[in-house]
């Protein structure tokens, strides 16, 4: 092996020489399956959002093996060595084979590799050497997902899990912040603090408020360059950031992308184009309206939330000025984080949340900051109710930043509930 490689694999496997690392504040208890699937042959996959703590993942799964220091392979592709390598077919099955000879007569191995996407050859490299190597244990993270599509579908299908990593949850983030059991005052501190700076869990431990600024402006920089614009050869830098700017001013409203690209003066096909670019990062998500028909939802106009609050307050909005679509954002966040698939209504009246389990919608939620306009009340209302109605509920939700009431609506049980209320009730 040659000698700056081998040295670059010693800074970034300590446990070798018995060295400390850091593993950071413990969140392997809200991702369960990644020990379940520690001990399975598949391939696992740690996808997410850059800076959402996949890394530190990889470093508590680690910590948490029981073999021999010898055993664990520990890979960063980001390593700007490495990403020289990525366009050479034989440099990753070479660099393990190596450090396999260099290690005889261990019975199992423990290969994780960050930011796998970095290697232009990785899917055929790890397919091969998981096909023909039994003892070998693969555990990748990654930033796109376009991992999971065309080559990862085909070529590794069957052999792989996969879990998704979110910035913090809102328990969590309770206790990155050191406030697992807060009173009421902590708790409306806690959430609005949550809302405006989100769950990243570098900006969490971040005491200067504008430190954190700073990071999320750099991070959303991270993703619109390294997962955007240079993996996808975009040219047109100026469209992508217009793109992403207008959107995230108007997360929660309804669009289409003909008449987006009517305001930016681009066509409706790029667009699609460099939304979906979006998509793949894990920054943005499109929900579309709920239709049985697949077709139908494929026609409607779709809408747009960001993965975290932080971002979109550093990005495009006043956080004083916007809290009502901010609220939406993190509710919507939420129900994704807890695996829910999630749609809006839209008929007569809107409704801005549905839940499908299965083939059913099962839960109907509103969104808004306050419901003390009686204007407001009236239109939130009618909107869950055409939702409650339509999927035959029996029950809805309007969730608000501060209000909190039960009552009942056409022999329909409507809960008004505080933001803070409805996280620590959603698990999440």
């Amino acid at each position: 092996m040659e000698p700056q490689l081998q040295i670059a694999l010693e800074k970034q496997n300590p446990w070798w020489f018995k060295k400390p690392y850091e593993t950071g504040i413990p969140r392997l208890s809200y991702y369960p399956k990644l020990q379940k699937y520690l001990n399975t042959p598949e391939i696992l996959l740690i996808l997410g959002a850059r800076r959402t703590g996949k890394s530190t993942l990889l470093y508590q799964l680690i910590s948490s093996l029981k073999a021999s220091s010898e055993a664990i392979l520990f890979i960063n592709l980001d390593e700007p060595l490495f990403q020289s390598k990525a366009e050479d077919p034989a440099f990753l099955s070479t660099l393990i084979e190596e450090y396999l000879l260099q290690h005889k007569d261990i019975q199992k191995y423990y290969i994780f590799i960050d930011e796998v996407q970095n290697y232009k050859h990785w899917v055929q490299t790890i397919k091969t050497l998981h096909d023909v190597n039994k003892q070998l244990k693969f555990v990748l993270t990654g930033s796109t997902s376009v991992l999971l599509k065309n080559a990862v579908s085909t070529r590794l299908s069957g052999r792989y899990f996969t879990t998704i990593v979110y910035p913090l949850a809102y328990k969590e983030y309770l206790d990155f912040t050191d406030t697992p059991k807060p009173s009421l005052l902590q708790k409306r501190q806690a959430v609005n603090t949550y809302l405006q700076f989100g769950g990243f869990p570098r900006v969490v431990l971040e005491k200067d408020e504008l430190l954190k600024q700073d990071i999320l402006k750099n991070y959303f920089q991270t993703i619109y360059l390294k997962d955007i614009i240079y993996p996808h050869k975009v040219r047109s830098n100026k469209d992508v950031f217009d793109l992403l700017y207008f959107v995230l001013s108007n997360m929660g409203t309804l669009f289409s992308y003909t008449n987006v690209g009517k305001t930016l003066n681009i066509s409706p096909d790029t667009v699609k184009e460099y939304l979906s670019y979006a998509e793949q990062s894990y920054l943005l998500y499109i929900v579309m309206k709920y239709d049985p028909s697949v077709r139908k939802q494929l026609a409607n106009q779709r809408k747009i939330y960001c993965v975290d609050t932080g971002l979109v307050n550093s990005v495009s909005f006043k956080f004083s000025e916007n809290r009502g679509r901010l609220i939406e954002n993190l509710v919507f966040m939420t129900l994704i984080k807890n695996q829910k698939e999630v749609f809006y209504h839209k008929e007569a009246s809107e409704c801005d949340f549905v839940v499908r389990d299965g083939r059913k919608i099962t839960q109907a939620i509103q969104v808004t900051l306050s419901i003390q306009d009686e204007s407001v009340k009236k239109r939130e209302l009618k909107g869950l109710m055409e939702a409650i109605n339509n999927y035959n509920l029996k029950e809805g939700f309007i969730v608000t930043e501060a209000e909190k009431e039960s009552i009942e609506v056409e022999g329909k049980k409507i809960h008004i509930i505080p933001l803070y209320e409805w996280l620590e009730q959603t698990n999440s």
